[in-house]
């Protein structure tokens, strides 16, 4: 191995002929000789994605900007855990400043995707209100963020100049509708028939009644879902569909066991919402929901004067009277995207010695509704 000195070579080549990246070395140290192929050092192998970053980010992408207390109790509802190390759910998000963006007051932390600018991110909290709650006023859309534990300035200019998103006409804001720019586009389905018509949940005449003798006896239920409707719609559908499925899981093991029955699967559905508030739901859905019903497992409940908040108040009345009449097995599930009234309802009821869950993941749009978690 030939050693060179650079100092000796510089009166020799002159500074003009010594350019650096030639094969020299300094005097002492040899020069780097080729490596023949397959035979360099082995490339590291990429580090594995932690479990944590990748459902944040799914959590994201879906929802668009949440509250770290929103993202938090999504990793605990999916069991999802921190990687070894990381003492918060805040130093694991500060920890990844390349995928996600902190912002809000230091009592209320807000979490989105990076790669989403200010405004993207506030079309989709927008967007995700709307699409829960339906059209409503500017008023009482900035009510409902401020229920979710979020603020968007210049609400109305934003609306304003997102027109390709939101229809703002006297007064009142709804998500634009696919296709409505250009007069509608193609609907039709296969064989060139219309879908049928989305129903809307008050032509349903979905009872309020909670007279006992109307209700599934107390000592047959084994869940209780709570729907917040005036911010957490989707929901619905969601509960619905997991209520209808225990039922035939309980009829398909009566039939099984060679009974005639079966029991009605031991869920209750019990929805709150302004008396305005008028959703529209699909007509496989309200089909199921008008069964339900029928059958005392779906209630609609709502106060007696709109006032602000006032189905918050009816969801924490009959919660309490359902409490008194549960048998202690019996667990309430809370769909609401209100944290306030999440972090009351909720921790009250656990602190009671019942068994309490707050917006798992399987009533979100993403889980379907159905029987992954046992009852």
């Amino acid at each position: 191995m030939i050693l060179f000195c650079v100092p000796a070579l510089v009166p020799i080549l002159g500074p003009a002929r010594l350019r650096l990246g030639q094969p020299l070395a300094l005097c002492g140290q040899p020069s780097p000789l080729p490596t023949p192929a397959g035979h360099g050092p082995e490339q590291a192998a990429p580090l594995a994605q932690p479990p944590a970053l990748a459902a944040v980010r799914e959590l994201l992408e879906a929802r668009g900007r949440l509250s770290l207390a929103q993202v938090g109790e999504h990793l605990r509802a999916t069991e999802t855990p921190l990687p070894e190390g990381i003492g918060s759910l805040t130093a694991f998000v500060e920890a990844h400043g390349d995928t996600f963006a902190l912002s809000g007051r230091p009592s209320n932390r807000l979490v989105a995707l990076a790669e989403d600018t200010t405004a993207a991110a506030l079309v989709r909290t927008v967007a995700a209100v709307l699409r829960d709650q339906g059209a409503t006023s500017t008023t009482e859309l900035k009510l409902r963020l401020s229920e979710r534990g979020q603020y968007v300035p210049g609400l109305s200019t934003l609306l304003r100049r997102h027109a390709e998103t939101f229809v703002v006409r006297d007064g009142t804001v709804a998500l634009r509708e696919e296709g409505e720019e250009d007069g509608g586009g193609d609907d039709s389905s296969e064989g060139g028939h219309l879908p049928p018509p989305m129903r809307r949940l008050l032509s349903l005449a979905i009872p309020s009644s909670m007279a006992p003798h109307e209700l599934p006896a107390p000592a047959a239920l084994r869940e209780v879902l709570l729907i917040d409707m005036d911010n957490n719609a989707f929901a619905l559908e969601q509960s619905v569909a997991r209520a209808t499925g225990a039922a035939a899981a309980a009829a398909a093991a009566a039939a099984a066991d060679g009974g005639d029955g079966g029991g009605d699967g031991g869920v209750l559905v019990l929805a709150f919402a302004a008396t305005t508030h008028n959703p529209r739901v699909t007509p496989a859905a309200a089909e199921r929901m008008e069964a339900l019903a029928a059958a005392g497992r779906l209630r609609l409940l709502t106060p007696v004067r709109d006032t602000k908040n006032a189905a918050d108040f009816v969801l924490s009345f009959w919660v309490g009277w359902l409490h008194a009449r549960l048998p202690p097995t019996a667990r309430v599930v809370l769909a609401s995207a209100d944290i306030h009234l999440e972090r009351t309802v909720v921790d009250l009821l656990r602190a009671e010695g019942r068994e309490a869950l707050a917006n798992p993941d399987w009533l979100s749009p993403l889980g379907g509704g159905g029987l992954s978690t046992e009852l």
